[in-house]
């Protein structure tokens, strides 16, 4: 997840510059006492002088070192000091006299005289004032975590970086990757008293209550589903907000010129700046690596997002690379040290993109070393000063995007080469990353640091409301191969895709699991399912080679061993299989035995995934929805059954639920039963129920086999759209049955659509899945009295349906209301209101650009036009067909429209159109611009125009302008179009962009 991922969605920067914009890390120089300068020799025993080792206790530190030879047997003083790169003198830690080889040894508390945490300071050495080599913070804990777990071993790569933790579950993620933004999380001052507060070295700080209890309903739901969860940490801007600790968090050095990025640096500068991020880092890990993990547990901390590419997701001015690792690197060693005291297993890594030797960015300024620098550089100056002011386990998250972020080929990749010198690593050479990292010289205690790719995707070309299925094919073979090259590859601990949903803001991307909805406010929406959601789904389950078959011939393969060294098909079944079910509704049951009755309070059952709250009133369990979540998404309670877990081996699973009336959860709502057994077996089934305020119970069967001890149970409810109401519901009861009876209310899922946006006298499609455990059998019909349509079949008989599987019946439609969008649909009994699908109305075309330019040529402030067959921006490709036409601006004022205009030899006659419609795109961002505007425009041969201008233009993504023609009197005979584009609130004196345009028809209706 990050909002608003690429800043090119915002500047419409080309692929070609996108590309070099994207991933990064950091080193430190601590604060410097007087250095003993090391031989041109290297001599071993001079590079030693200093302090060479620091270990904390539990209630004391011990720093050992060495002094030259000629100060044996003189007084060591030894300093400490805060964190920051500041410069200030510190306190008297201790002295000691050398011994005759210049070795000396102090320990003093580890609690300071103002009572803070000696953990965090560096320490420095002297003789007679004089400062004696680098100083040194902590590099051996010799204390015990509040939690001392192990570390889990998770052998599945697969991982998400997680915006449903409902379809996380189905999907069978085993790694997350969630962001925090610290300057929302952490608060200044105390605002309300629903502020939690925390005391960290003795001072008090505040955290947002509502943004720490969001967090905790993420977490927690992955956690608890055994899903290994890494927090990213971040600064985004908040100058606005008086109240934000983004004030003490955000490097004060932040650059606000244009094109900086939104997310800033960690104020490591100055002592106040590590008080707050120490203090933030310490809540973090106190409250999420708990043992007893009641807010959820996360075991990952990725400090910054890309920061070789700082200027852009790391914002601290203009630094050279040492500069910025001197800084960056203290973040890094304090949230190390902060999650270890707290979690023995917790890891910290840094956040680098896939310009491995190329400097990462190119906008603004790709030869400024000051503010983009290579992954490699990072790594090396990393390395250099963790290792010269006292090592520590930074381990590495890397995004190896492909070359082209737009093109999900990456095999093709001609910049990924097998060396160390090699411009990019992406998926084709990720293994030049750990064969890097193993070299003896970058090793951390003799082994390589751990690696997680925490954020890589592949993009399906294409507009994101319009994908084909070859496009989405292409994204999942790109992931195929890309998992299992990561599956098979030693060294890599995590594969973590980016991302869940499209994302309508991410510069044209679509790298989704699910398409974005386009109709909604929100740009990540999710839509539908895409080719590639069954591939991620069960990649690592029996189903791997089933689901990825389709992908070799794409690639141009035979077998996945031609192209995965170490491939072993045997290795890939990893992950059961959810066994679903059939579910019967509001049947008689017979031997009930509770598993859940509220009389005494909420007896266990606690808040899932999406649900906000569990309580208790006059013995119902009162479920309350999280904010934000959609209709479509599952929200509910859970029990963990613990050491009293029942054997349900055979068993029915009931639960009695009510769902108000008014839920606006859309026409479908649907109760799900999911049971985890001790074996790790997953048995699930759902019961469509009436949102109409009556309780109805689900029941589904528990197959007999072994291992059916019931490890836990949730009970959640769904319904469908991309509405976000506040819903609620209740919870009468949950128990075992050692018998159920038949449904007395039909389990089914119904859909509609007809064939034609002409709907008198089109098919009406009715499609009914059973959900029952029993076969469905009966009749359909389709009621006028309670829906939009009405057809001339009176009832039509439906075929068995097994449980799964569906049966599609039609319908000649006779008549429709105005804004006919429902049907009633009658299944064996019980009416169901659903939406029916309608095609859009015939798009009659008038230019296509799939050979030429059809005659379209410059104008104004344009230098060319030109048919082309794809974009260096987002989103890529066409809109529609293989073709699209992209205008070349001349070099002028920004603001200047840039036209483009096409003259046919003969009027066209738009007589039947009710409206004109066209496509259009842009890149090329216009500095300081606030803004885009598109014109479309039709010229009649009786002089009169139609115009229409889109003044909301988004750069990077197609634009549908609409002109209303149904009442102009010149449609019948157009003898011109036009179309303008320009940037609106810039100064800029010499812009010249590209812009397309495609897909230029009409609607007759």
């Amino acid at each position: 997840m990050k909002r608003n991922k690429r800043p090119w969605a915002r500047w419409g920067v080309p692929v070609s510059a996108l590309t070099a914009m994207l991933l990064c890390l950091g080193s430190v120089a601590p604060a410097q006492a007087e250095e003993i300068p090391v031989p041109a020799n290297g001599d071993a025993a001079a590079a030693s002088i200093g302090i060479s080792h620091v270990t904390v206790g539990a209630d004391t530190i011990t720093v050992t070192g060495t002094v030259p030879a000629g100060d044996a047997g003189a007084t060591v003083t030894v300093t400490e000091s805060g964190a920051q790169v500041s410069g200030e003198d510190g306190s008297a830690f201790g002295t000691a006299t050398a011994d005759a080889d210049g070795g000396f040894s102090v320990t003093g508390p580890r609690e300071t005289a103002s009572g803070e945490d000696g953990l965090y300071d560096a320490f420095t050495a002297s003789v007679d004032g004089a400062g004696v080599g680098t100083a040194r913070f902590a590099d051996a804990l010799d204390f015990t975590s509040v939690n001392t777990d192990a570390y889990p071993d998770i052998a599945d790569k697969k991982g998400l970086q997680v915006q449903m933790t409902d379809d996380a579950e189905s999907l069978g993620v085993q790694h997350a990757a969630l962001n925090v933004d610290l300057g929302t999380l952490m608060l200044n001052t105390q605002v309300s008293d629903d502020d939690i507060a925390f005391t960290s070295n003795g001072r008090t700080y505040y955290f947002d209550a509502s943004v720490v209890e969001g967090l905790d309903t993420q977490i927690k739901a992955l956690s608890d589903n055994g899903v290994l969860v890494n927090l990213i940490l971040l600064v985004y801007r908040h100058d606005g907000v008086a109240t934000s600790a983004y004030h003490q968090l955000g490097d004060p050095d932040a650059s606000s010129a244009d094109g900086a990025g939104p997310i800033v640096g960690f104020n490591m500068t100055t002592a106040e700046g590590v008080a707050y991020y120490t203090a933030a880092m310490e809540f973090i890990a106190s409250r999420w690596t708990r043992p007893d993990q009641k807010y959820g547990q996360a075991l990952g901390y990725i400090v910054g997002n890309e920061v070789d590419a700082q200027w852009a997701w790391a914002n601290a001015g203009d630094k050279t690379v040492d500069e910025f690792v001197d800084s960056y690197s203290r973040a890094l060693r304090i949230t190390s040290l902060a999650t270890r005291k707290y979690d023995a297993a917790a890891r910290t890594y840094t956040s680098l993109d896939h310009n491995w030797t190329a400097l990462s960015g190119s906008n603004p300024d790709n030869d400024n070393p000051t503010r983009y620098y290579s992954s490699k550089q990072i790594v090396d100056a990393l390395t250099t000063a963790s290792q010269t002011s006292g090592d520590f386990p930074w381990d590495v998250a890397f995004h190896p995007y492909p070359q082209n972020l737009f093109d999900p080929a990456f095999w093709n990749d001609t910049q990924a080469t097998e060396d160390f010198d090699t411009p990019l690593i992406t998926f084709k050479n990720i293994e030049v990353l750990t064969e890097y990292l193993q070299q003896s010289d970058l090793e951390y205690q003799g082994e390589q640091r751990r690696v997680i790719l925490s954020e890589q995707g592949c993009n399906t070309p294409g507009a994101g409301d319009s994908l084909t299925e070859d496009a989405e094919k292409l994204q999942a073979a790109c992931f195929a191969y890309a998992y299992y090259k990561i599956r098979f590859s030693d060294g890599i601990d995590a594969f973590i895709l980016h991302r869940h949903v499209d994302h309508r803001q991410e510069g044209g991307l679509n790298l989704g699991l699910w398409t974005a909805d386009y109709s909604t406010t929100f740009p990540a929406t999710p839509l539908k399912k895409k080719y590639i959601y069954d591939v991620y789904k069960y990649i690592d389950t029996a189903r791997s080679l089933e689901v990825t078959d389709f992908a070799k011939k794409i690639i141009g393969i035979s077998d996945w061993s031609d192209v995965i060294p170490g491939f072993d098909a045997s290795k890939l079944d990893q992950r059961a299989i959810t066994q679903t079910v059939g579910a019967r509704v509001d049947a008689r049951t017979q031997g009930a035995s509770s598993l859940g009755r509220f009389s005494r309070g909420v007896d266990g059952w606690a808040p899932s995934d999406n649900a906000s709250t569990a309580t208790v009133t006059n013995g119902v369990l009162h479920v309350g929805t999280q904010s934000g979540t959609f209709a479509s998404q599952y929200r509910g309670v859970v029990k963990d059954f613990g050491t009293r877990a029942p054997n349900v081996s055979g068993q029915w699973l009931t639960a009695r639920v009510r769902i108000p009336s008014a839920t606006h959860l859309g026409a479908e709502t649907v109760v799900e039963l999911t049971a985890t057994l001790a074996s790790g077996q997953k048995v699930e089934g759902q019961g469509r129920i009436a949102a109409d305020g009556s309780f109805h119970t689900v029941a589904l069967r528990v197959p007999k086999q072994r291992g059916a001890t019931l490890d836990t149970l949730k009970v959640r409810v769904r319904g469908t759209g991309s509405a976000q109401p506040d819903a609620t519901f209740d919870v009468a009861s949950v128990a075992t049955a050692r018998s159920v009876g038949s449904s007395r209310r039909t389990n089914v899922l119904v859909s509609a659509g007809v064939a034609s946006a002409d709907l008198i006298g089109t098919t009406l499609s009715v499609t009914v899945t059973n959900l029952d455990s029993e076969k469905l059998h009966g009749t359909a019909s389709v009621r006028a009295d309670c829906g939009d349509y009405a057809v001339v079949e009176r009832r039509v008989r439906l075929p068995k349906t097994a449980f799964g599987a569906s049966s599609t019946v039609d319908f000649t439609v006779t008549g429709a209301t105005a804004d006919a969008s429902t049907a009633c649909v009658v299944v064996d009994g019980t009416a169901f209101t659903v939406p029916v699908v309608v095609p859009p109305p015939v798009d009659h075309l008038l230019y296509d650009f799939e050979s030429d330019a059809s005659g379209w040529v410059a104008g104004d402030a344009t230098a060319s036009v030109a048919r082309v067959t794809s974009m260096a921006n987002g989103p890529g490709a066409p809109k529609e067909g293989s073709g699209m036409l992209q205008a070349n601006a001349t070099a002028s004022p920004a603001t200047t429209p840039h036209v483009i205009s096409v003259t046919p030899d003969e009027p066209i006659d738009l007589g039947d159109a009710a409206s004109v419609h066209l496509w259009g795109d842009s890149y090329g961002g216009a500095p300081g611009a606030t803004g885009y505007v598109m014109t479309f425009t039709l010229t009649g041969e009786d002089g009169t125009t139609r115009t229409v201008t889109d003044a909301d233009f988004t750069p990077d993504s197609w634009n549908q302008l609409v002109v209303d023609v149904s009442d102009w009197s010149g449609r019948s005979a157009v003898v011109s179009m036009s179309v303008s584009f320009a940037a609106v609130g810039s100064t800029y004196p010499t812009w010249n962009p590209s812009f397309q345009i495609d897909g230029i028809g009409f609607f007759t209706s």
